[in-house]
């Protein structure tokens, strides 16, 4: 049997991250390409650790010196592009592609540091009685934003089985969807802009029957974002008149709501059943929705302490002794 390859650093680290933010075992293995086997062996590493324990080190000799490293970075030395990765990996640096952040002011740091610390102290059971909502644009051939990866010689870029082929204007619906811990509420294709008075149709057709399907009577706190029609006054009114606690939202903070995470399940699973009409867009959307299983939401609701505490670590790190 051929030995097995020893996974780079970056594919633990990314193994880490896609664990701290709530998502199962099962599905982090399928992402990264491995076993659950091994996903289990490197949290448990990381665990006992604190770190991603990075591997002894095999391959091709050292070709520089310490001293050598420290003259890459002042006066250059004649070395192979390898060399520099190497040396710059070392250092800590890593190749990717930049990750796509929200434009945050002063004030929106400000806001979301406050709203992070007024429920720092917040437990998995309190986050369960929240019910996350937004809406979201799927679209024909929408399926992984972080791009398809081929294996391919040069001469072969070209060839139809190398290629993710793209449409300039997509065909694309508009849904509207909720979320707790317990799982999917209802979800629905929204055919028409969103006002003031649509919301309020979307949250008395949808919201109230998922609202009584998941929790009966008991009282819940109600998440949405601060889209101009979600804030009208009339939709404030219709929401004290059910009765509904609704939750203050710090702007720009889609990191925050956990149904972010969801809708990036449900475009991939979309994705894999391959429509290519708005009608078969429509169907595949619902009977997706259909298949995302409660434990998965409630993985993403047990992530919200990680995410304001990361909230909090960034801040004050920033800040000077």
């Amino acid at each position: 049997m051929a030995p097995t390859r020893e996974m780079s650093l970056e594919t633990k680290e990314r193994i880490v991250k896609l664990l701290e933010e709530g998502n199962p075992s099962r599905m982090v293995a399928k992402d990264v390409g491995c076993s659950q086997s091994a996903v289990s062996k490197i949290w448990t590493k990381y665990k006992q650790h604190g770190m991603v324990v990075k591997a002894k080190r095999t391959g091709r000799p050292r070709k520089t010196s310490k001293r050598q490293d420290k003259q890459l970075k002042e006066v250059g030395v004649n070395v192979c592009d390898r060399t520099v990765r190497n040396r710059l990996k070392e250092m800590g640096f890593q190749y990717r592609k930049a990750k796509r952040k929200p434009a945050l002011t002063p004030k929106h740091k400000r806001t979301r540091l406050q709203w992070a610390k007024e429920r720092q102290s917040w437990t998995v059971d309190d986050w369960m009685k929240v019910v996350f909502s937004d809406e979201s644009r799927i679209c024909i051939g929408q399926g992984d934003d972080a791009g398809t990866f081929v294996w391919c010689r040069s001469s072969e870029i070209y060839e139809e089985a190398c290629l993710k082929k793209t449409t300039k204007f997509p065909q694309s619906l508009m849904i509207w969807g909720c979320m707790s811990g317990k799982g999917t509420g209802e979800m629905t294709v929204v055919n028409s802009s969103i006002n003031a008075q649509v919301y309020i149709d979307i949250l008395d057709s949808f919201l109230i029957p998922s609202i009584e399907q998941m929790f009966g009577d008991d009282e819940i706190i109600f998440q949405d974002d601060n889209a101009s029609c979600h804030r009208a006054k009339t939709v404030k009114a219709f929401l004290e008149e059910r009765h509904i606690q609704s939750m203050s939202w710090p702007a720009n903070s889609p990191d925050l709501n956990p149904i972010e995470n969801l809708w990036w399940r449900l475009k991939k699973m979309v994705h894999k059943k391959g429509p290519t009409s708005k009608a078969d867009l429509a169907t595949a959307i619902k009977e997706s929705w259909h298949q995302i299983d409660a434990e998965y939401c409630l993985s993403l609701i047990k992530s919200m302490p990680h995410r304001l505490k990361a909230v909090i670590k960034a801040k004050v790190l920033r800040e000077p002794d």
